[in-house]
């Protein structure tokens, strides 16, 4: 029998091909799969009728589709999150049917071209090097599928939905309402100008940050690294220091060091200026919108530059003198070298890091919901200025505006992610094994 139609016979009935190859235990794991498959897929047909077929033609959800039949009864989110499992726990079970049935085609292949067969029990043994460590690392796997991916799936679902408050499960059913969110940053000139402004501000905050701890981290463990410099081990565990503090009592600290009554208004700028503190002279670093997006950037810079400084000290371990001996010979100088060699190597060398600080930049959270709160907003306005697309996700999900969160979210992570991609594939960091 040709090896093609017994992968076809597999593919429609599992253990199908391996019966007619006489291989029983084959066939009865096939039939046992194939139960399973069964089970899965009612499991799911279940909550997918209720996730997209329910409409109703009378009473408070006449002419719209639905997420379950009656209030109270169906929880919609929760019929939202198990045909997210639902249809995850069927993929598995189909590419479990998928390999069967290459087992049943690998089977016949080798009796027609070799006369004999390993067994499946001889092929998992031969093939434990490979199995054993993915079966150790497959928790991880799982809890990533939990907590990153079943989230973003979810979120998808909810961008084409009407869950905010007051429509929430499971007193009220929530309805479908395709790119409605999605047209509303277009049409709703409110939702269009608070996107665009937010969006805006998030590519400068995450580009400047991001560059400027970079910028201060590489700087700092190049003259730190020296030979001309003494009591390196000092100098290095002093740099390290802001990233031993817990960053949320930096940011506090930072507040208070910037308010009208902080160290910074009360000592520093008298100290400079000569003049003496007033309060009415103070300077809002925290409540200006400029100042507190330029006081914000810095106090992120110092946060980040630590980490950056640390990976950089790292980098200059492994440089090989002799390319600074062979650059000397060329006629170069501590900045020529500096340009020609050590940056170019630093950068192939940790550019992957480089990107996933802009990306952790883009979408941190925390220092802008501590800082963000005293600066002065327009009036009328729901947001302060100081935002970003991360941030205002955040808070639209506090409001309970869940559908309008995941849709800032998922147009944004969808930009950033292409981008991502396109740096890490342009760094060459991940196609070369040598570095130095």
């Amino acid at each position: 029998m040709k090896t093609t139609l017994i992968f076809i016979i597999s593919l429609l009935i599992p253990g199908s091909g391996h019966l007619l190859q006489k291989r029983f235990k084959g066939a009865l794991l096939g039939f046992a799969i194939f139960t399973l498959e069964a089970l899965a897929f009612m499991m799911i047909m279940l909550p997918f009728f209720e996730l997209f077929y329910v409409r109703h033609v009378t009473g408070d959800y006449a002419g719209t589709a639905t997420i379950g039949a009656l209030p109270y009864v169906n929880n919609s989110f929760t019929i939202m999150v198990s045909s997210v499992i639902y249809f995850f726990l069927l993929l598995i079970f189909l590419f479990i049917h998928f390999v069967f049935a290459r087992d049943a085609q690998s089977y016949a292949k080798q009796m027609k071209e070799l006369g004999y067969a390993v067994d499946t029990k001889t092929k998992l043994l031969e093939m434990q090097a490979d199995i054993v460590p993915n079966l150790i690392t497959a928790p991880k796997f799982i809890i990533i599928f939990i907590f990153t991916l079943m989230p973003i799936i979810v979120s998808l679902l909810i961008a084409f939905t009407n869950y905010r408050r007051p429509i929430l499960p499971p007193s009220f059913l929530i309805e479908w309402r395709g790119l409605e969110n999605f047209s509303n940053l277009i049409t709703n000139p409110q939702m269009s100008s608070l996107f665009t402004d937010t969006l805006i501000w998030t590519v400068v905050w995450t580009f400047s940050a991001s560059s400027l701890a970079i910028a201060i981290g590489v700087i700092l463990a190049v003259v730190a690294n020296g030979k001309q410099i003494r009591a390196k081990r000092l100098f290095r565990t002093i740099y390290v220091l802001p990233w031993a503090v817990p960053a949320f009592l930096t940011i506090l600290i930072f507040r208070i060091f910037f308010s009208r009554i902080g160290a910074m208004n009360t000592m520093v700028i008298p100290f400079f200026t000569g003049q003496p503190y007033e309060v009415g002279t103070a300077i809002g670093f925290l409540m200006d919108p400029m100042l507190a997006r330029v006081t914000i950037i810095s106090i992120q810079a110092w946060l980040g530059f630590p980490y950056m400084f640390a990976l950089t000290t790292g980098v200059l371990q492994a440089i090989p003198d002799d390319l600074y001996e062979a650059g000397a010979l060329d006629g170069g100088n501590a900045f020529t070298n500096f340009i020609d060699i050590t940056l170019p190597l630093i950068f192939r060398s940790i550019s992957p890091v480089f990107i996933a600080h802009f990306i952790f930049n883009f979408n941190n959270v925390v220092i802008l919901y501590l800082l963000a709160g005293s600066v002065v907003r327009e009036i009328g306005a729901d947001f302060g200025p100081l935002e970003t697309v991360a941030s205002l996700g955040f808070r639209l999900m506090l409001d309970a505006r869940f559908n309008e969160a995941a849709v800032f979210m998922l147009i944004t992570s969808a930009v950033v992610g292409v981008i991502a991609v396109l740096m890490w594939m342009r760094t060459g960091a991940f196609r070369n094994e040598e570095v130095m």
